[in-house]
């Protein structure tokens, strides 16, 4: 299951999350930083409004990659149920010299390393969590007014990051500055958790966080956590469609075609479960955003010998979700002469069921 973690300042948030429907709460100042901490009095105070009934979070603050310094803030917060560590922009050996001073702690609380997609993220740290008895690592931002998430990593490296996590044992999470439109893009990397503080807020980020927005998130998150596992809906569909979306690939069985990247083109036509008359936000369809990021992961996948398998890959995915039905993908080269070779295949949902 998916869970939202929601970012509050004190009791009242607190309480006003869970009212929502968040999954976990995370205590933080956002007036002092991408991590900014609040007070042990502030933890104490929350942990006692919430009262066992969410776990709590907390941040361990905007910190220089100093052992003594991170060992001294975590251990003021090791009431919480999990405390959250950056690894800030520093060198590789600065940032193990943290993870292997918080080694000790690890016995006393769930730890959570937050790296930071616009800060020098190194996922090659992950087996150094795992191995130092970490509980789990999260993406964030740390400009908050400089971009999302999603526009600082592509979706082949959050997958890459979910799935290494998912690997070793720990859990993942993502956060940044999200939106309502990103909860579907990201929902289909299966994360732990997604995280969210300025979509609660009827302002700025370090607003005050309503009821109204946090329902209105929580609601974007399928319950069970995978959309495939909904029963497809009868009846007349609609089509949602992605054309002519021209990257470079590096593609091609032949001994020349390896080692550089070619123009490689993706049409993409889906048969989806009728709209809602009512549908009125994100949550209500399905996104033509999941069709580009699954485009985009398949080029960054590395070589492919053959444009079959590629429009085979990415069926396979787009039909992972139960409200596309059939889709059709057509796959292009465009640098071997003639304006354009390639393959067109149309797959249906009974297509990939199990034998």
């Amino acid at each position: 299951m998916i869970r939202l973690l929601a970012s509050v300042t004190g009791p009242e948030e607190a309480e006003i999350v869970i009212a929502g429907g968040a999954d976990l709460v995370d205590l933080k100042d956002p007036r002092r930083g991408a991590l900014g901490a609040a007070t042990p009095a502030v933890l104490a105070a929350t942990l006692q409004a919430v009262a066992g009934r969410r776990p709590v979070s907390a941040v361990a603050g905007d910190l220089p990659m100093e052992p003594a310094v991170v060992v001294r803030e975590v251990t003021a917060r090791l009431a919480a149920d999990y405390v959250k560590i950056g690894l800030f922009p520093a060198s590789r050996e600065a940032r193990l010299s943290v993870i292997e001073a918080l080694r000790p702690l690890a016995s006393k609380t769930r730890l959570i390393a937050v790296f930071f997609a616009d800060g020098d993220p190194d996922f090659d740290l992950l087996p150094a969590l795992a191995e130092a008895g970490f509980a789990g690592a999260m993406i964030d931002t740390l400009g908050k007014t400089s971009g999302r998430l999603t526009a600082s990593l592509s979706p082949a490296r959050l997958w890459d990051f979910v799935r290494r996590s998912r690997g070793l044992g720990l859990m993942s999470g993502l956060a940044g500055s999200l939106e309502p439109p990103d909860v579907a893009r990201l929902v289909v990397l299966q994360p732990d958790y997604l995280g969210f503080r300025g979509a609660l807020t009827d302002g700025p980020r370090d607003g005050p966080v309503t009821l109204e927005a946090v329902r209105a998130i929580r609601a974007l998150i399928p319950r069970d956590g995978q959309a495939a596992a909904a029963t497809p809906a009868s009846g007349a569909g609609d089509r949602i469609f992605v054309r002519d979306f021209d990257l470079p690939l590096e593609i091609g069985a032949y001994g020349h075609e390896r080692g550089r990247k070619q123009q490689v083109r993706f049409s993409v036509e889906a048969e989806i479960d009728a709209i809602a008359p009512d549908a009125r936000s994100i949550g209500a369809v399905y996104s033509y955003d999941v069709i580009i990021d699954a485009i985009r992961a398949l080029a960054e996948s590395g070589h492919t010998d053959l444009v079959e398998t590629l429009a085979l890959d990415l069926a396979r995915t787009i039909l992972a979700d139960a409200r596309v039905r059939e889709v059709t993908v057509r796959v292009e080269k465009l640098e071997l002469g003639p304006r354009a070779v390639g393959v067109e295949i149309t797959r249906r949902r009974e297509d990939t069921a199990p034998a």
